[in-house]
């Protein structure tokens, strides 16, 4: 009888480990961040997720990719499609003596390269300024005339007639 009651506890207990559901590790988190970063004159956007683990695979077919994972990259053509190209601000004194000071109204988040060039197309000033809301430019070996001034920060871009006097 003994042997009876050992076969048939080890039967259901085959039964149950069987068909029972096994708890695997799982994460699902919504946790992470993005950031742009600033350095060595270049700037850098990182995304980073937290809570992830699973495998990281691309899916292509038919010039669409699909990869799985949380963080999912972003066409460039999407985000540039019908943006204005325009870098608002606005600059004074216009005629300057020494010094134009530049104001901008919208963020800064990358270097700004500004030059200028004289009426007959020659560069006379090129410099580049870390991310900042306003500058102050000096002009000061420049000789007395009409300039174009440039602005530009990626692809946007800012350009003004200066009169020195």
């Amino acid at each position: 009888m003994s042997y009876q009651n050992w076969i048939i506890t080890s039967l259901m207990l085959f039964v149950l480990i069987g068909s029972a559901q096994t708890l695997k590790r799982q994460s699902l988190g919504v946790q992470g961040s993005t950031q742009l970063v600033f350095a060595y004159t270049k700037s850098y956007f990182i995304q980073e997720s937290i809570g992830q683990k699973s495998v990281i695979r691309t899916y292509e077919a038919n010039n669409y990719s699909l990869r799985q994972g949380f963080l999912q990259p972003i066409d460039g053509a999407i985000i540039s499609e019908n943006l204005d190209n325009e870098l608002t601000g606005f600059f004074y004194p216009n005629p300057f003596i020494d010094h134009v000071n530049v104001q901008f109204e919208e963020p800064i988040i990358d270097i700004i390269t500004v030059t200028m060039h004289d009426i007959l197309g020659r560069l006379v000033y090129n410099e580049t300024f870390n991310p900042m809301q306003s500058l102050t430019i000096n002009f000061g070996d420049l000789s007395s005339g009409s300039y174009i001034f440039r602005l530009q920060m990626r692809s946007e871009v800012m350009i003004a007639k200066l009169v020195r006097r």
